[in-house]
């Protein structure tokens, strides 16, 4: 277990249609077998419903309008300010495709979801922001390299995988410098909804927020994304939207019944996030060689003792115990796993032991 093993691609190069995370992860969350893994890997509530998300009835070609109009409502912002997106993963590329200049640079956090990492190669120079276990996960505002062609700067609040929100001084801060020298500032809020902290849509000129409701609703099905920023923006994201032909309408009326729960949703994500945080570092406390930064929403990333290697130790639990984790090598941070406590249950206390075995007994 001294060692990390790699997964093997697919193609001779790492392009866009290519994924280290997502190649080791998939096959092993569709997994069919007698008994599924216990699940500390996802980092969102579980899936409603085909029920609970039967489009609302209307006419089709108003549902994007109507979707956004009741984000806006819940978000506190006008519907001119909101422009529905298919996810945070399509939004980023929305972002990407219309406010970053062709052959300009992007800075992007590390650690990153491989997905959107993967979008911003593929379109622009891309140059890394370092957010590490040895700094709490917490962005430094004076590391943030903006000279040159950066056009765009994307970050995660609170980040992945840590669950860790940076102090909101260091991404106003962030914002600012940003501002000054031209670039977009692109945060990704999809688990800010976890908690009571107000979003950064509106804290400077240049700051576009994106979200989504899959992981707070468990509407993954529908695809409700979409960014936030003010109107000149907005128009700039919805001209694009036209361009490209992907206007995600049809799903809207999905959308559309998902807000008329809202709140109930996002109160019962808030506490499912709670429930388990003091579980789980009370274990990582009684467990030799581990250690991690309390989070701020329902998952969070363990170090584990030198000379353990994360992708090697997360096959074995899969494999051998009937857990799955998501190793940190693949999500740029090696020597972490990221336990998430979101869907787990009452089989939370029982993987972690599982975990805790194999660590003792190495």
């Amino acid at each position: 277990m001294t060692e990390t093993s790699k997964p093997q691609a697919k193609v001779g190069r790492m392009g866009f249609e290519s994924n280290e995370y997502l190649s080791w992860y998939l096959p092993r969350v569709r997994g069919e077998s007698a008994k599924p893994a216990i699940n500390l890997h996802a980092s969102g509530m579980p899936a409603l419903s085909a029920d609970e998300l039967a489009p609302t009835a209307g006419e089709p070609w108003s549902m994007a309008g109507r979707f956004e109009a009741a984000l806006g409502e819940w978000l506190g912002i006008p519907a001119e300010e909101v422009v529905f997106t298919s996810g945070a993963t399509g939004g980023t590329l929305l972002a990407l495709l219309c406010l970053a200049r062709p052959g300009s640079a992007v800075l992007i956090e590390s650690s990153m979801y491989e997905p959107m990492r993967r979008q911003a190669e593929r379109l622009n120079h891309v140059r890394r922001l370092p957010r590490s276990i040895d700094d709490a996960w917490r962005v430094d505002p004076a590391s943030a390299d903006l000279g040159g062609e950066v056009a765009m700067v994307l970050i995660t609040e609170p980040q992945n995988p840590s669950g860790i929100a940076s102090p909101r001084e260091a991404v106003l801060e962030l914002a600012a410098r940003c501002a000054d020298a031209g670039a977009v500032l692109l945060i990704n809020e999809v688990y800010r909804g976890f908690t009571d902290a107000p979003s950064y849509h509106g804290t400077a000129e240049s700051t576009v927020v994106v979200s989504s409701l899959s992981k707070l609703c468990g509407a993954y099905a529908a695809r409700l994304g979409w960014l936030s920023a003010r109107p000149e923006i907005c128009v700039q994201l919805r001209q694009g939207l036209w361009n490209a032909s992907v206007t995600p309408g049809p799903t809207a009326a999905a959308g559309v019944t998902v807000m008329q729960r809202i709140d109930e949703l996002a109160a019962r994500a808030r506490e499912t996030s709670r429930a388990g945080v003091g579980v789980v570092d009370d274990w990582v406390g009684a467990t030799p060689g581990l250690e991690w930064h309390r989070p701020d929403v329902g998952f969070g990333c363990v170090r584990l003792p030198q000379g353990i290697g994360d992708l090697a130790l997360a096959e074995r639990l899969h494999d051998e115990h009937g857990v799955l984790v998501v190793p940190g090598t693949l999500w740029e941070a090696p020597g972490t796993l990221r336990i998430s406590w979101l869907q787990a249950g009452e089989q939370l206390r029982s993987g972690l032991e599982r975990i805790g075995t194999v660590l003792a007994g190495r």
